[in-house]
């Protein structure tokens, strides 16, 4: 989604093996048989003023507290992602529907028909009705022979043949477009009529590549660092983008779109991660929200390159163009230096810093760090035991009827509100909008959902918030109902006001859900509800496209229906805002935070 993304909190980051406490050192200094001592007194003294990490850390909170370095990678991490927002809508303009399409007999054309002539012959209903995909199947080639009044006088004075589809392999038909050529994938590949599941696929093949990037780069992050994870997607990007451009086959297109939607997840995940990592305890909670921003940015440059650009080769080519100026971001992005820390290259974080080599005292108590590492690395646990550890994760997770409970209901608005957020975004065909201008709008109103949500949580409780926000979008949504058809300027408003809620109560949905579990099981449910929304999210391209043209209503009343059950649902949950954080399951065996008197009186200082 444009999406919010489960923010992780850095500070919590694990540390190297050999690096404890100051108090732990001292009873193990004392407990410590004779042949240890000298690695538990080394140990003790990494906690004095020479300490090599400490030192980097101090550093890195100074250098993160507002100086140069942390303004340009604030901009290093926030402009990439403005190429996401680029992508995720741009489906809206390279799959547009064209305004008429029907099916056309060459042989008749040869013969000097009109399209108006073919039509009442061929077509079941005449000229009566647009976007029509069958055809009689009379004997054209001996109507070919005819002249058009001999013709209808032929048709009406027989019985009529069956009827046909224009696709069908052996037809001797071609649908005609009403759109200017190249414009639109659509006439390209023919994804009308029984085909248009395949211009849906399109779209989905987006989010299926985004669901494969947020897992795998992920790993890749935490794994090989920030800087060469971002390093593949943005590689990953540009040939994506090309090949994407470029594809000769529809297959290819797909394999394009879902490498975009993996790179997009690429460039996201280790760009958040650098900039909250690195950004001081001033900066670092606004520049997490503002890091979001670049998204919606990205959908008002796509309305304007759209608007300028027609054919969707161009236009995909003008949309990656961009991506080529990660390379300068890949020249001047820098590795985290608490992911270095976090792996045990001291030296490196501390001359990334301190742009100098460490000295001689700091490298020594570093040399002792890596040999508590190597000591301590032969109690690494096994495979089994980590798949053992991760089935436990589970258990935690469904054992116990409170946290079962809310997992399964933040599972359910995860996938619920990024449906909503994806349908009301590619909905503009079902209103008959102005592409252009509603997809302008999209990016404008989630700016201002974004600022809303963080005004709103500033006065109000997590819980009365989502709930406020997911009724007042399934209002908006199901007003849709009473308004005319031909109203389009109140419809969109409409979805756009309903949209302000969605936007705003995924924001509120992301910070509730992390604060509702407890520390040992987290990750594993913001991962699983992580899961869920990019379900939702395959899910709307063909809400939008298939139930769209049984009824251009159905789309926006499945949201407004589904957001208020949601809402509904978020009131079974606890109240989190003045509650201190569960480290582990058992905790909340007997109600977690329910208790809301205790909650009040309880600091967030812990949170």
């Amino acid at each position: 989604m444009g999406q919010q993304e489960p923010e992780q909190d850095p500070v919590e980051e694990k540390q190297p093996k050999g690096f404890a406490e100051p108090e732990v050192v001292v009873d193990q200094l004392d407990e410590a048989p004779t042949g240890q001592l000298p690695n538990a007194a080394a140990k003790l003294t990494l906690h004095t003023d020479g300490d090599l990490k400490q030192t980097i850390l101090d550093g890195l909170e100074k250098k993160g507290d507002g100086s140069l370095w942390l303004w340009v990678l604030f901009i290093l991490c926030l402009t990439p992602n403005i190429l996401n927002g680029f992508h995720v809508s741009s489906y809206v303009f390279l799959g547009q529907l064209p305004k008429n399409y029907y099916c056309m007999v060459p042989r008749l054309l040869e013969s000097g028909w009109s399209h108006e002539e073919i039509r009442n012959i061929t077509a079941p209903s005449g000229t009566a009705k647009n976007g029509t995909c069958t055809i009689y199947a009379w004997n054209y080639d001996q109507l070919s022979e005819l002249n058009y009044h001999d013709a209808l006088s032929y048709t009406q004075s027989h019985p009529q043949p069956e009827e046909v589809n224009c696709l069908s392999e052996g037809a001797s038909t071609e649908m005609f477009y009403d759109q200017p050529d190249g414009v639109s994938i659509v006439p390209e590949w023919d994804l009308i009529c029984e085909r248009t599941a395949l211009r849906s696929t399109v779209q989905v093949a987006l989010s299926i590549g985004k669901f494969i990037g947020a897992s795998s780069f992920g790993v890749l992050s935490d794994k090989f660092g920030r800087k060469t994870s971002f390093s593949i997607a943005a590689t990953l990007y540009i040939v994506s983008g090309l090949l994407t451009t470029f594809s000769p086959v529809y297959l290819l297109l797909l394999l394009g779109r879902i490498g975009l939607g993996a790179s997009a997840s690429g460039v996201f995940y280790p760009a958040f991660a650098l900039l909250t990592e690195n950004a001081g305890k001033r900066h670092r909670s606004w520049m997490s929200i503002a890091f979001n921003f670049s998204y919606p940015l990205g959908m008002l440059f796509l309305a304007l390159a759209a608007y300028l650009i027609h054919p969707w080769r161009d236009l995909s080519l003008a949309l990656t163009v961009p991506s080529f100026l990660l390379v300068i971001h890949l020249y001047f992005l820098v590795e985290s230096p608490r992911w270095l820390l976090s792996k045990g290259y001291e030296r490196r974080a501390y001359r990334m810093v301190f742009g100098r080599r460490p000295p001689k005292e700091l490298i020594d108590n570093a040399h002792v760090i890596e040999k508590n590492q190597d000591i301590d690395a032969g109690s690494q646990p096994s495979f089994g035991d980590r798949l053992k550890e991760s089935f436990g994760e589970f258990t935690k997770l469904y054992g116990t009827p409170v946290l079962c409970r809310r997992a399964l209901i933040c599972h359910f608005t995860w996938c619920i509100t990024s449906l909503c957020y994806y349908v009301t975004a590619l909905n503009a065909d079902n209103f008959a909008a102005n592409r252009n201008v509603y997809v302008a709008t999209t990016g404008s109103v989630d700016i201002i959902a974004y600022i809303l949500s963080m005004i709103v949580l500033a006065y109000f409780g997590r819980r009365s918030s989502s709930f406020c926000f997911f009724l007042y979008a399934g209002v908006c949504l199901l007003v849709v109902l009473a308004v005319p058809e031909d109203k389009t300027t109140v419809l969109v408003t409409l979805a756009m006001l309903g949209r302000v809620g969605i936007t705003a109560v995924y924001a509120i949905v992301t910070l509730h859900t992390a604060e509702l579990f407890p520390t040992e099981i987290r990750n594993t449910a913001l991962g699983i509800c992580s899961t869920m929304a990019h379900v939702g999210s395959i899910a709307a391209p063909y809400i939008t496209d298939l139930l769209g043209r049984l009824g251009w209503w159905i789309p926006t009343t499945i949201c407004g229906c589904s957001v208020l059950i949601a809402g509904a649902l978020t009131l079974l949950h606890p109240e989190t805002r003045d509650a201190a954080l569960k480290d582990h399951a058992k905790q909340e065996q007997a109600g977690g935070v329910d208790d809301d008197a205790h909650n009040k009186e309880t600091t967030h200082s812990n949170s």
